[in-house]
């Protein structure tokens, strides 16, 4: 579990928020993510065993968010299908109740 965590205001140069937000749009994140990172990476006085166990607790978070991605994709296949046949056995019964002949009879 994750420590609790409290909020933190900056004062940055423009400049520096630009390079922050160029930044974050080469890596698909956030201005704030990028700072927070940077100043995490400061408080460890760039220690790589520090940063290494950083980014395997990403790598960790990211295997289990990919895994529930998954497990997602494939619930949503079976529940397609599922749908599918709904449909179909729901048209069957309209053709059944109103008369018309089903395409078995036709």
């Amino acid at each position: 579990m994750s420590e609790p965590t409290r909020p933190l205001s900056i004062r940055l140069a423009a400049s520096d928020i630009d390079q922050l937000t160029a930044r974050a749009r080469r890596i698909s994140g956030t201005p704030t993510g990028v700072a927070r990172e940077l100043i995490r990476s400061g408080l460890t006085h760039g220690d790589p065993f520090t940063q290494a166990e950083r980014l395997l607790k990403i790598e960790r978070r990211l295997a289990v968010l990919s895994q529930d991605l998954q497990a997602v994709a494939n619930a949503a296949t079976q529940n397609g299908g599922s749908l599918g046949r709904v449909e179909s056995m729901f048209d069957e019964l309209l053709h059944a109740l109103s008369g018309q002949p089903t395409r078995q009879e036709a």
